[in-house]
């Protein structure tokens, strides 16, 4: 098949659009499939173009086989909704100049694929897949309306966001989501649930080697915006700091919520404390040998118990078991079952309470070393991006094939 993927986040960034769309497209055509990718030019997560890079108005690249399109857009650090939201215009604007009639994009393609999580890139996609008449599938990666929600907005915002994503769902020929939660979500919007595919994320296991003594050290490693409330798992590791069941807790990464972090740490209150700016995948790798537990949270929110954080497929495949603050919902049944984590749904003061149960045990160290086994089993029996890869190609080739039959109706009937 001859795909053209449209993501605003591809290789080399640190996110999780990016890992599925270059794992997946990397797979596809190693499967003997044409891929070209149209995205934007690293920066994220500092806001600030990729070393090497001199950003151009459009330049196509080869990566591991895989065509790549990068279009121009204003880069800025993603400190704010303004910022994101100029950000992205921009990367529409652009992109439409870069796909005009005489774009080296073409338009030879047998399916258009979309990712949604930024809004941005699938609505341009979704207008090229209409303009070229291709066969189009949506990936929802998030609902960024539930998002909205989740952290207090409200009214005419929200509703031209869920009009906006729920109109790429009525343009495309099948949508893809990421949990059960999401597809849920849609279907309550009025989206037929015989279109959607659930598709979930992956990541596949990577070696990593651990020590499981002493007292425990924990991570984060992502995004830290409003949505996942990090500053509050900072109360939850003090606590059993105090108490001598720990010893350390490492964040790295960017978003809106870093400022309060770095006052906390500027208080001197919270000496276990680092935080460190983002860094790349292959400086991130260490990190993960150097933690018992990495921390994914996300507020205590209904509107988030579709939501899985990508973060816990990317821990688990490298063994390493997850502490999950959040609602109850897809993530917290997810860690569970895994069998290589514990997930804190309850009140502050429950969740604590378990936590120093947790850390409290006398055989711990076996305990983590358990938990750290299932993870790595769980992840090849369940989650690899080649499981996940062969789902979308099997969903891209029915939507194909579904368009080449409504066409040979309109044929026959015309």
């Amino acid at each position: 098949m001859r795909i053209l993927y449209f993501s605003q986040f591809y290789k080399p960034e640190n996110i999780a659009a990016s890992f599925r769309a270059t794992e997946h497209s990397r797979i596809w055509v190693r499967e003997s499939h044409d891929v070209t990718v149209f995205t934007g030019w690293p920066n994220y997560p500092v806001g600030r173009l990729f070393d090497g890079y001199e950003m151009k108005p459009l330049v196509e690249e080869l990566i591991d086989g895989v065509r790549v399109f990068r279009s121009a857009s204003k880069i800025q650090p993603n400190t704010s909704f303004a910022k994101r939201i100029e950000s992205g215009v921009s990367f529409i604007a652009n992109g439409l100049k870069n796909l005009g009639k005489k774009s080296p994009v073409g338009s030879n393609y047998d399916v258009v694929l979309v990712t949604c999580g930024t809004v941005f890139a699938a609505w341009l996609g979704v207008h090229y897949a209409k303009k070229c008449r291709l066969p189009l599938v949506v990936e929802f990666r998030d609902l960024t309306y539930k998002q909205m929600l989740a952290t207090g907005s409200r009214g005419a915002k929200v509703a031209a966001m869920k009009s906006l994503e729920l109109s790429f769902c009525k343009a495309a020929d099948c949508v893809v989501a990421l949990t059960d939660g999401f597809k849920k979500d849609l279907e309550a919007a009025g989206v037929p649930g015989d279109s959607i595919v659930i598709v979930p994320n992956g990541a596949d296991v990577v070696a990593c080697k651990h020590m499981w003594d002493g007292p425990l050290r924990f991570g984060y490693f992502g995004t830290m915006g409003l949505s996942q409330d990090v500053p509050a798992t900072v109360e939850y590791v003090k606590r059993i700091v105090n108490l001598g069941l720990a010893s350390s807790y490492e964040l790295i990464g960017e978003g809106a919520a870093r400022d309060e972090l770095e006052q906390l740490v500027a208080t001197g209150d919270y000496g276990f404390l680092k935080l460190e700016h983002g860094v790349p995948m292959a400086e991130l790798e260490p990190r993960y040998a150097g933690v018992h537990m990495t921390v994914v949270s996300l507020q205590k929110s209904a509107e988030f118990s579709g939501t899985i954080p990508s973060k816990i497929f990317q821990s688990f495949a490298r063994g390493v078991p997850v502490l999950f603050v959040g609602p109850e919902g897809d993530a917290s049944e997810l860690v569970r079952r895994s069998g290589a984590g514990i997930a804190l749904c309850g009140s502050e003061e429950e969740d604590i309470s378990e936590l120093e149960a947790f850390a409290s045990r006398a055989d711990r160290a076996r305990n983590l070393a358990r938990m750290s086994e299932a993870a790595v089993d769980f992840m090849n029996r369940e989650y690899s991006r080649k499981l996940m890869a062969d789902k979308m190609i099997a969903v891209l080739s029915d939507a194909v094939y579904k368009t080449k039959q409504t066409n040979e109706r309109i044929k026959i009937n015309g």
